[in-house]
Formats: C-alpha cells, structure tokens, sequence
C-alpha cells in the first residue's frame, strides 16, 4: 500500500489565488488521498470547489487563527496516523502546485525514507520562472536566512539536499512527527513558525530535505496570508514581527544559565539596533526594536518557558548537530556586502526613500521608480532617465536598453537576464554555484564606461 496523503490548504479571502490553487489540486498527477480546507476568511468564505477534487473536508474557523492554529485545527478532525507512511501536505491559498509536485516529493521520499520533512521550490506566483524561496537557514545569533536568492531558475541550487529548513508553504511533513512535535509553536504566529519547527524535527533526529523537482507557487508578500501578517502588513509591523520572533527563538534555543544574560540584554540591544537604524534611514524599523523588545521580555516570559520544556522533552540530538547547517560567516559577508552595494545604487540614481510611513502619498517626482515583489524589480523610469544598463530590471535586456558587448552579453539576454556593461568592474562577479550573477549596480561601478555622471544625465561615451 501507497503512503497515504492529507493536504490541508489554509485560504483567508484569499480570491483568485484560491481558485487557481484549487485547480492546481485538481489536476495533480499524482492526487492527495484527502484535501480539508480552512477557510479562515473574514469577508469571503469558500462554498465550492473543482469536481477533479475527491475526499474533501471544509472547515470554517475564525479569521484570528494563525497557519499553525488552522493547520491544527485541521489535524484534530483527520485520523490519527496509523504508520510512518501517512503525511500531511500545507498549502495557503496562494501555493498553486505543478502538476507533479506531488509525485516529485514522494518519488524523492522513497528513495530516502530518513527525511521526515520536505520542501519543494517556491517559484514567484507573477513570474513562475523566477524563485522565491528554496530552503532556509538561521546566523550564529538566530537571524532567519533565505539560502535561495529571488533570481532566474537555472537550476544552480538543485544540488542543495539536506538544509536547517524548509517554508511552510508547500512543507510534506510525516503526520506521526507532527503529532510528537505539537506542530508548529504558538509563540511564532506568523514569523519563523516553520524555522522553529523544523530546528525542533532536527533535533529531534529527523532529517529536513529539498525537493528541487517539486514546484509550487507563492505571491510573497502580495499573498493573502492571514490576519495576523497579509498584504496590508505595514513595513514597520513586519519588522517588529520578524524582531520579535527572533528574540523569542533566542530565549528558548539558550542554555539556561545564558537566558538571565540574554534577558537583560533585550532593551540595551534595542536602543544600539534602534540608532543603527535611524542611521540607515528606516526610523519606522527602530520602533519595532523597543517594541519587539519589550514583548518578548516581559509578554513573552510564559510561552519561553513553554518553548524551552517542549524543546528539551523533543530534543534528543545536541546543537553540534545542526552547527553545519547554519549559514556560514564568509556567506553572510558577502550578502551584507551586496545589501550595501543596493543601498549605494539607490542613493545614487536619487530613489532613496526615508521610510518614516510604511505607505502614503508621494508627489510626482522624476526620479527612477522600482516596483516588483522581493528582488523582482522593473524600472517605470521615463525614457530619458532609465541608466543605459537596468541592472535590476528584466525587461531592460530585452527593451534594447542594455548596451553589453556582443558574445555573453547576447546570451544573457537572450536568456532573459540583464546585460553587463562593458567595462563594468562588477558585472564579472560570480555566485558561489558558479553562474554568473546579475550585478546589482554595475551602473554605478566608477569603471563602469555606460554609468551615467548623475542621475539624468546622458551616458558617457
């Protein structure tokens, strides 16, 4: 007999993303033995779905609901796992699945039975070709890490297997460990549930593996959600949230003569991070540091206690366990690196934004202007002002805009990525996988011959 399947989709007015999801369902080649749905929604409630569907469940339970609480919910009303061969599939509203995301992660199942969580390749819902997360990873201080980077799918990360984490989105899970881990902790409602519980599933002697074969979309931060983190999610509250998490994860990962240390720590670190921030131009993040703060030290004390009694009655493997795992130290200079090469392009082609709001109105202005979701972005600049070379955008490439040399240069765009620069002492830089990486502001690298002298000035000859 087959491993038996239960995929649970959570949907919070969730629209046409819903629809499409529910499709996607539908046409699996390889079908899920039982769907329940989760209508978790506050203005719309689902009352349909496709015919190609078989053995569903409808639950409606309160818009207040977190993913972890929806997907325990239900849980309660699906049996109890008779072996180790039944799995529990998580999907929101907007995580449309190939065709063959299904077979593809129990195809790679098989062949290792040891991993008890899977994660497929999440792919941008407005661009599927592009990623959006594929794996993650945590720093030596517990910051949470994407270990993908949101760029064209060339299959440079499918020699990834074994990672720290999985995303909850698309996550095939053993329903038997989900059961012995209670899910996923009800402290991290919204940020790094699915870091925390895979952690746990490590240290708990499970294996957490990729499935590079298996294919699911998400819309990001564009996604539904739930009430507690959704579109409308200000900037500043996403900080807070992403802070709070951490600090959390932080006491209850400590050892317990380092937690008093840790406490005490709390403010004083906020008011050094609140500084770095109002430094960086972003004094709407510095409010979420007291505020993530304070939670945690003085809000928090209970579910701390009840993370760390769940942690050590699970835990049967030391941290030495899981050290390889995390994200290296050359990897998160060569991010910052990168991070601060972006905050100089912005300055300098004048899009730098003091982000005291996280939305409102702005007034006409002639600077270039991105939009896109994580690192998808397209230039809306008018013609005049748009630099020679798009770096960041797409669609520059194939718009005639880039002026890269003929040879490599045609080949990337004829690929899709943004043309180099000729000249450009960046462009030549190289992802550790060893394709050529897309440089994010080799038009304004001084070496750089297409780099314009000022913004909206012409191009230099």
């Amino acid at each position: 007999m087959g491993p038996k399947v239960t995929a649970i989709l959570v949907a919070h007015d969730a629209g046409a993303y819903l629809d499409r999801t529910l499709e996607a369902l539908a046409a699996q080649t390889r079908a899920p033995d039982q769907v329940v749905l989760v209508d978790i929604g506050e203005h719309e409630r689902l009352t349909e779905h496709p015919s190609g569907l078989q053995s569903v469940q409808h639950i409606a339970a309160p818009s207040t609901l977190s993913l972890g609480q929806a997907v325990q919910a239900a849980v309660r009303i699906v049996a109890p796992a008779a072996g180790d061969d039944e799995w529990l599939w998580l999907l929101a509203a907007d995580n449309a699945p190939d065709p063959d995301a299904l077979r593809a992660m129990l195809a790679a199942l098989e062949i290792s039975p040891s991993v008890s969580v899977a994660g497929p390749k999440l792919m941008q819902w407005a661009d599927p070709e592009y990623l959006y997360s594929f794996g993650e990873s945590m720093t030596r201080f517990g910051t949470s890490v994407e270990l993908a980077e949101p760029l064209l799918d060339q299959a440079q990360y499918d020699r990834e297997s074994d990672v720290l984490a999985v995303a909850a989105s698309g996550m095939l899970v053993r329903h038997r460990v989900w059961d012995r881990l209670e899910g996923f902790d009800p402290a991290l409602p919204a940020m790094d549930d699915a870091l925390d519980f895979c952690i746990r599933a490590r240290l708990a002697g499970h294996r957490v593996a990729l499935v590079p074969e298996a294919k699911v979309l998400s819309a990001g931060r564009r996604a539904p959600g739930t009430a507690l983190l959704g579109p409308r999610t200000s900037r500043g509250r996403r900080s807070r949230l992403a802070r709070t998490a951490q600090l959390h994860r932080r006491l209850a990962y400590a050892p317990a003569l380092a937690v008093p240390l840790h406490w005490l720590s709390l403010l004083p670190l906020a008011l050094v991070r609140a500084l770095g921030q109002l430094l960086r131009k972003q004094p709407e993040s510095s409010l979420g540091e007291f505020g993530a703060a304070l939670a945690v030290a003085f809000a928090h004390l209970a579910s701390v206690a009840r993370s760390r009694r769940r942690l050590r009655h699970e835990r049967v493997l030391g941290w030495s366990a899981i050290a390889s795992l995390r994200l290296p130290w050359a990897e998160i200079r060569r991010r910052r690196a990168l991070a601060r090469e972006d905050a100089t392009a912005a300055r300098r082609i004048g899009r730098h934004d003091i982000r005291f709001f996280p939305a409102g109105a702005r007034g006409p202005s002639s600077s270039p202007r991105w939009s896109g979701s994580r690192s998808t972005f397209r230039c809306s600049a008018p013609a005049p002002l748009r630099p020679p070379v798009c770096c960041r955008s797409r669609t520059s490439a194939r718009s005639g805009h880039g002026s890269g040399t003929p040879g490599r240069g045609s080949a990337r765009a004829s690929s899709g990525l943004p043309t180099p620069s000729r000249g450009c002492s960046r462009c030549s830089a190289r992802s550790p996988s060893g394709l050529p990486r897309p440089a994010s502001s080799c038009c304004t690298s001084p070496r750089c011959r297409s780099r314009p002298s000022r913004p909206g000035s012409p191009p230099r000859a």
